[in-house]
Formats: structure tokens, C-alpha cells, sequence
């Protein structure tokens, strides 16, 4: 195996394998808690039952005003523990969809491993193959085209990968608030996090592409990066970019247009759920991910990560190349007070901020 061959094997299963340890747990103990919950709810069900025994019996044993402040209180008791049984129902189910989760979390990037594994057994095999060739200088190329290939489906993989990893870790997170009462905010959490300003309500309800397919779901707290505020250009400069429609629009500056423009490249490519592949498939973050990379900067892999540079305080001080961010979505202002996102295909849409009942972010320039 070549140096290099060997660094992508490594830099594939390393990868998958933090995933995995983000993802483990210990089914036997989740299910011993969840019993001993079921065991403690029934013993409480007994205790209420009983005790609305002994009231109806008090109350058909005597009358009068002592008798029947003894029958409210009893009331008052069975109402309080019957309210406890129902929260303790509603932790019960949050535990069995926590355990199903984390469960399904784990199966599937074990499934990316073992698709890991068998694209590198596939390659090592191509290589030696390889040694067969003839003339020997044409080894060269063949190998160089076996291990792009492999490092191609490496990244798409480990993608996948990250995307699976971070929408679990959003449903667990959206099981916890909903545990919670959707409310989980506090003044620690508070100093980090900003409210969505009343400037970038919207009333369009667009479901199109997500990040890896679903990756988070709207509702509750969203909490924000504390990023410097995004500083006008000063007028006259920018960089000019013909829009399809044939207008010229001015993005800030070279970096951002040419994000632009690698993304307008992918009109039309099909949505596909972890995609990295231009001209193949996309999903959100994939898209705009490879724009910018190619543009020579890199984003994080998913939608939720990709608030980084500075945040665009106001929908009209957007310019091309800014990010439109969701909990599970994201999409590139081009200009024209439009964006590209991967829909299905990539598409050109009107710049909007609801998005399939997700919660909304922000507006960022990674050029700062």
C-alpha cells in the first residue's frame, strides 16, 4: 500500500470510528432504567388507586365541612399524582426514542465503514492489478486514477457519516427540549445564543432539500455563534457575476463570486442525502461546501456548522455568496434578492427564511 493510499484509509476509518464513539451506548442499561420507570410508574398507579378508594369510601361514611375539605384534599392528591404519571409516560417514551436513535445512529455508520472497507479492499485489489501492466510507465497514471477514485468515495462516504452523526445528535436534542417544555434557556446559554430579529420573518413555507436528508427540524431555542457583524463594502468595489437571467450583480469580493458561480455550475444536479459530488449529487451543505472549497475555502460539513465568517444583520444588506442558514438547510444568496440551494435538483429560489418548519439561524459571509 502507497503513503497515500495508506493516509486515506486511515483519515476513513478514524473518521467513522469518532462517530461511533459519539454514538455508543449501553442498551442494557437504558432498558434496565426504562423498566425500573415502569416498575416505580405502576407502584405510584397502585398508591393513586388506593387512595381514591379511600375517599369515596370517607365520603359515603360521613357528611359535613371537615369531611368534605378531607374529600378536596384527596382530590387535590390524586390530581398531583396522576399528573406525576403522565410525565413519568412522557419520560418513558423519550427514553424508548432516545435508545431507538441512538440505535439506528449506530447502524448506519457502521453500514458507512463497512462501505469504507469494501472500497479500499476493491482499490488494493485494483492496485495490484496494476502491476501488470505494460508498458511499466503507464503504472503510474493507472495508480494516480485508482486512489483519486477511492479518495472521491472516501469523502462522500465519511459525509455521509458526519451527516448521520449530527442529525442524531439534533434528535436527541429535539427529544430533550421537547421533554423540557421546548423552553431550555437560560442565563448562561443566553450570553451565546441570539433571538432571530422580527426583520427576517417570512411567510413562504418552501420544503425543499435538507441537510443529509432531514438533520434537525424546527422548534425551540436557537442558539447562535457570537460573530462580528458583516461590514458593507464601500460602494463602487466588488466583483461582477452575470446571473442566469442575465443580469449583473456584485458580490464582495473574488473569493464569493467564484463560490457563486461553482454553484450556479450545479444547476440542475440531483439531490442526494449526504451528496458531495459535483456534477453527480448534492444535498444542502454539499453544495454550497464544494462551492466555496473551490473557491479556495472551506466550510464545515453540515448546514448547522456552516455559521462562520460574520453574520449579516438585515435580509438587504445580503450580497452573493452569503449563507441563508436553517437547524437542517442551508442556501447561497446569488444576488437579484435570490439563492441557490439543493433542492431537487439544485434550483434558483427567492430568498425566504422558513424553510419545512425549521428553526432559522441566521445570514452569514464566511468571507467575512
Amino acid at each position: 500500500m502507497t503513503e497515500h493510499a495508506d493516509l486515506l484509509v486511515r483519515h476513513g476509518l478514524d473518521t467513522t470510528n469518532q462517530f461511533a464513539q459519539k454514538l455508543r451506548h449501553d442498551p442494557a442499561a437504558i432498558g434496565g432504567a426504562r423498566d425500573a420507570h415502569v416498575a416505580l410508574r405502576t407502584s405510584v398507579g397502585r398508591t393513586r388507586d388506593t387512595a381514591s378508594e379511600q375517599r369515596v369510601s370517607l365520603a359515603s361514611a360521613s357528611s359535613g365541612a371537615t369531611a368534605d375539605r378531607a374529600t378536596a384534599t384527596s382530590q387535590s392528591l390524586e390530581k398531583e399524582v396522576q399528573d406525576l404519571l403522565d410525565e413519568s409516560a412522557e419520560i418513558e417514551k423519550a427514553v424508548a426514542e432516545a435508545a431507538e436513535t441512538l440505535h439506528v445512529g449506530e447502524i448506519k455508520n457502521d453500514q458507512v465503514r463497512d462501505q469504507i472497507i469494501k472500497e479500499i479492499s476493491a482499490s488494493m485489489k485494483a492496485l495490484e492489478a496494476v502491476k501488470t501492466i505494460q508498458p511499466p510507465e503507464s503504472r503510474g497514471a493507472a495508480s494516480r486514477d485508482i486512489l483519486m477514485k477511492l479518495q472521491t468515495k472516501i469523502s462522500q462516504l465519511t459525509g455521509q457519516a458526519a451527516t448521520f452523526s449530527e442529525q442524531t445528535i439534533n434528535d436527541l436534542t429535539a427529544i430533550g427540549t421537547r421533554l423540557g417544555g421546548g423552553d431550555q434557556s437560560t442565563s448562561a446559554s443566553s450570553a451565546s445564543s441570539t433571538k432571530v430579529g422580527s426583520s427576517f420573518n417570512s411567510n413562504s413555507g418552501y420544503s425543499g432539500g435538507s441537510d443529509g436528508g432531514g438533520g434537525g427540524g424546527g422548534g425551540g431555542a436557537v442558539h447562535k455563534p457570537r460573530l462580528p457583524v458583516a461590514i458593507p463594502p464601500q460602494p463602487g468595489t466588488g466583483v461582477a457575476i452575470n446571473l442566469p437571467g442575465g443580469k449583473q450583480v456584485m458580490a464582495p469580493n473574488e473569493t464569493a463570486a467564484k463560490a457563486v458561480r461553482n454553484a450556479l455550475s450545479q444547476l440542475g444536479v440531483p439531490y442526494v442525502w449526504g451528496g458531495t459530488a459535483r456534477g453527480v449529487g448534492l444535498d444542502c451543505s454539499g453544495l454550497t461546501m464544494t462551492s466555496y472549497q473551490d473557491a479556495g475555502l472551506q466550510l464545515p460539513r453540515t448546514a448547522a456548522q456552516q455559521t462562520v465568517g460574520a453574520e449579516v444583520p438585515s435580509i438587504d444588506q445580503l450580497l452573493p455568496g452569503d449563507l441563508v442558514v436553517w437547524s437542517g438547510h442551508v442556501a447561497m444568496v446569488i444576488g437579484d434578492g435570490q439563492m441557490i440551494e439543493a433542492g431537487d435538483p439544485v434550483q434558483i429560489s427567492k430568498i425566504r427564511t422558513t424553510n419545512a418548519g425549521q428553526s432559522f439561524i441566521g445570514f452569514y459571509r464566511p468571507t467575512g
